[in-house]
């Protein structure tokens, strides 16, 4: 880092030098403006992680002191249901005055969303931007197991809230920014899913906004049975999700965690397999890092009361000085022995985010350092939104050439064959996220069923999130890696198994590529029944950002 800093400082030497020097010879005026945008762009792209040590940390850490601050001003000083209900009346007169033939998005820039991808076709100005001001807790009623709550509250908000109560979600995703709606209008998979299947699978209810501005209340056995089925995967097409009724259920304080080293791939198979067609019946929690096509971690876990902690292996891994986990969970790996810690349930929960999965080290190489822990570790993680807000052009352009961030659900028993795949396609891209989801039709939605289903309709199915950069772009050789191509041939193969690909990462399918991967015909049908055409783009005209309809 003070390498960087002073790099930095001898660049503005360098360039009021030679702005001086083109003074004396040529007597123009000194452009001082063109000189600090030079310089500017010189930092962003040539000293990112010093951009993200100055400006992104500090910059989320009073994001998330204000958004802090104002909760527990709401909290204290408001009436959530009344403050609620004003709050959908003025979404209500946004929809109904808006111009004919505009289709309807809500007004967040697209640099606030989780993704790392920058979603443009907000800058349309045909499109009409809705203000969806809805982050809130309305109510927590426990007699009946049910949060309810707007559509932009986070799962941090919700963990920071409901575990001080004895409570949790069945499935709560890893990172703290994801939303609620989010995670209903997309999906979200964690290590609880091998049980419970995708996010919205634990919700009760949806309350929303169709295209003509009338709010309808959705759950699986009322009038909307039909639309509450196609809301997941559909990204807003359908309907504006104003709030959501979701389940909660008893908690423990401690989760006891089994780490267990592979270095085998089928010794790994052979028990994550075993663990997640358990289901219920096995651990509470399953989740692995595969480090190399032989080398797994495999994680197990289940909520334990405090009165069975053994005390001297209590490791709380959310502290802002800990090791990241994936580095953590590495050096067990290379210890080879199996692993028994109890870990506090919200720090379990947001494990991968202080280093946002393994993302952070390639922004900052010296993030993991026990000095840069020590004294800046407590403003870990930045905010993915002021990440790409800290972007220049040349590294935006460059992140979406080179960098890969994207989550594959495939069946379990092609799990194998579709990591051959990544490995080669995306040039030994490691660690692999590997977490397992109970995978069920939903009907009516994009998203289809199993390919094998069983007696009860379900399969199991394996998320393979792979995040970073190929080897080539390692080794300074970006030319020899083809993001198109390589994620065009992994899709194709991700197909042919049944599988398919999450949306909040970029899509690089043409249209009928698309349609077959996703079910269309339930879903334009829906379109029409509940006035979403004219109103709504449908999925592919807002996720596919890089090929457009060819």
């Amino acid at each position: 880092m003070v390498v960087e800093f002073v790099s930095v400082l001898f660049a503005v030497a360098v360039s009021v030098a030679v702005v001086k020097g083109d003074n004396e010879r040529t007597k123009s005026r000194f452009d001082i403006n063109a000189m600090m945008r030079t310089f500017v762009l010189y930092v962003l792209t040539e000293h990112r992680s010093l951009v993200v040590t100055v400006f992104a940390l500090p910059m989320s850490f009073c994001w998330d002191t204000a958004r802090c601050i104002r909760a527990y001003y709401i909290k204290l000083t408001k009436d959530t249901n009344e403050l609620h209900h004003h709050r959908v009346e003025r979404i209500v007169e946004q929809v109904h005055s808006r111009p004919p033939n505009s289709p309807m998005c809500t007004a967040r820039p697209g640099w606030m969303s989780i993704s790392l991808s920058s979603r443009n076709y907000k800058k349309d100005p045909k499109w009409k931007p809705i203000e969806v001001n809805l982050s809130d807790i309305i109510s927590i009623d426990l007699k009946n197991q049910v949060v309810h709550v707007e559509s932009s509250v986070s799962i941090g908000e919700l963990t920071k809230a409901l575990l001080p109560l004895g409570y949790t979600l069945p499935i709560v995703p890893e990172m703290d920014d994801l939303t609620v709606g989010g995670l209903i209008n997309g999906t979200g998979v964690e290590s609880s899913s091998h049980r419970y299947g995708l996010f919205h699978e634990i919700c009760a209810e949806y309350e929303l906004c169709l295209g003509d501005g009338t709010v309808v209340t959705a759950t699986p056995d009322n009038e909307y049975s039909d639309l509450f089925s196609a809301i997941p995967y559909s990204y807003g097409t359908l309907a504006l999700l104003l709030s959501a009724k979701v389940r909660i259920m008893p908690c423990e304080y401690f989760v006891k965690l089994t780490y267990t080293p592979h270095t085998t791939h089928d010794s790994f198979y052979k028990e994550f397999k075993e663990c997640c067609e358990a289901r219920e019946k096995g651990p509470m929690f399953v989740e692995a890092l595969a480090y190399s096509p032989n080398d797994y971690v495999l994680m197990k876990g289940d909520f334990c009361p405090r009165g069975d902690v053994e005390a001297d292996k209590v490791n709380r891994i959310g502290l802002w000085h800990k090791p990241w986990f994936f580095k953590y969970v590495q050096s067990i790996l290379n210890g080879g022995q199996s692993v028994v810690e109890y870990i506090p349930a919200r720090d379990y929960y947001h494990r991968h985010s202080q280093s946002l999965f393994w993302e952070m080290e390639l922004m900052i190489p010296v993030g993991n350092h026990p000095l840069y822990r020590w004294l800046l570790g407590w403003l870990m993680p930045p905010k993915v939104s002021f990440l790409k807000l800290t972007q220049s052009e040349l590294t935006r352009e460059l992140t979406e050439r080179t960098h890969v961030a994207q989550d594959f659900l495939v069946p379990i028993n092609k799990m194998d064959y579709i990591m051959e795949v990544c490995h080669k396609e995306f040039q030994e891209i490691y660690p692999l996220w590997i977490c397992p989801h109970d995978h069920a039709d939903t009907g009516g939605s994009l998203l289809k069923g199993p390919i094998e289903p069983d007696k009860d309709g379900r399969q199991m199915y394996v998320d393979i999130g792979v995040y970073g950069l190929p080897k080539c772009v390692h080794e300074k050789r970006e030319e020899d890696f083809s993001m198109t191509d390589s994620m065009r041939k992994v899709m194709g193969e991700i197909q042919a198994v049944g599988g398919f690909q999450m949306l909040y990462a970029d899509v690089y399918s043409k249209r009928e590529e698309f349609e077959k991967m996703f079910n269309h015909v339930d879903y334009r049908k829906l379109r029409q029944k509940y006035k979403a055409e004219g109103a709504f783009k449908e999925v592919y005209d807002k996720m596919n950002v890089c090929l457009s309809n060819k």
